[in-house]
């Protein structure tokens, strides 16, 4: 089984990749965009396409930090700069293949060069669009085309593939823009097949970032997650959630232990400070509102918990935007 079949029953609880993943430094030009709320971008298939593929060459990519209901694949052929992801902020270059999920923010920001009145550097990428309801049909039924269903399902927090598949993969994407009709949809699926086979590949975005989230099931762990989702600006106990799944305390935290290697507390926590990221980078309103819209009843509470997760204050995390220009290292992944 690959990773990403057995990150599925637990990706909405834990993201195993990439939480919090961020860069203290980046071009201030780029924070400036990502102080706005996203925009709502029409990413529409014709009625006779169930998806659509083009090659995107430009000077430079759109400078707007958006979203829209199709999953996007970018399999970028030239170029380089920022990428934004949810809360994640990383660098990009080419030969990158990315999926971003259903209605998760994003921008690809290029280099400062890129926009020189005499630059002669080019933007270009594959990207390819389709319905999270692809294969929703009859299809759905077909074992062999689980994967795919996963693929679609674990995507909600971005994918980012490792070379290996990349190799496998960018050849074929880029040979679907010269197909039609029944050749080209085969060629996508086995593009899509390739891509669920990662064993390597990485989530982006954190869970607390997702814009939007779909029905997971009945399993115990369903209905917390569904619980929190719903609850975490409000105090919530663990006796209360251990009686939601009809568990005594203990047993609970024996349980979601086991199941998503992390304490409920760590979940909660990682979920409210992601969310607090989010309002942090759109300038919603003061640390102090923010801590309280997070379920935080108490100021310095929700600033060592954010200091833990982030390896800096809630203060610190908004004047390294403006202080600073991108320097191009990361800072190491947080688990």
């Amino acid at each position: 089984m690959s990773q990403i079949q057995r990150v599925n029953t637990t990706l909405v609880y834990t993201s195993s990749c990439t939480i919090f993943a961020l860069l203290l430094y980046f071009l201030i030009d780029s924070v400036k965009l990502m102080s706005v709320k996203a925009t709502l971008l029409k990413r529409g298939v014709t009625p006779d396409r169930s998806f659509s593929t083009e090659k995107h060459s430009f000077s430079n990519f759109l400078k707007v930090w958006h979203y829209h209901l199709e999953l996007e694949l970018v399999y970028m052929v030239r170029s380089e700069g920022t990428r934004f992801i949810g809360d994640d902020i990383d660098r990009f270059q080419a030969g990158e293949l990315i999926l971003i999920g259903s209605n998760l923010p994003h921008m690809y920001q290029n280099d400062r060069e890129y926009f020189e009145p005499d630059s002669e550097l080019k933007a270009e990428a594959f990207v390819t669009h389709f319905s999270p309801m692809f294969l929703k049909t009859k299809l759905e039924e077909i074992p062999e085309l689980r994967p795919i269903h996963l693929l679609i399902e674990n995507s909600r927090l971005g994918l980012k593939f490792s070379d290996s598949i990349i190799k496998k993969a960018g050849p074929k994407i880029e040979a679907l823009q010269n197909m039609i009709g029944m050749e080209q949809l085969l060629c996508f699926l086995e593009i899509l097949m390739i891509l669920s086979r990662d064993e390597n590949a990485q989530s982006i975005a954190s869970l607390g970032f997702i814009n939007h989230f779909d029905e997971v099931g009945e399993s115990k762990l369903d209905k917390v997650y569904d619980h929190v989702m719903n609850h975490f600006q409000e105090e919530i106990k663990i006796d209360d959630i251990a009686d939601l799944v009809s568990m005594n305390k203990s047993s609970f935290c024996r349980y979601f232990k086991r199941t998503t290697q992390k304490t409920f507390t760590e979940f909660l926590n990682e979920i409210r400070i992601g969310f607090a990221c989010k309002m942090l980078m759109e300038k919603q309103m003061g640390v102090l509102e923010i801590s309280y819209c997070c379920g935080y009843n108490n100021i310095s509470h929700f600033n060592r918990q954010f200091k833990k997760k982030m390896k800096m204050s809630p203060s610190e995390y908004l004047r390294s935007r403006k202080d600073h220009e991108f320097s191009g290292d990361k800072v190491p992944e947080l688990h």
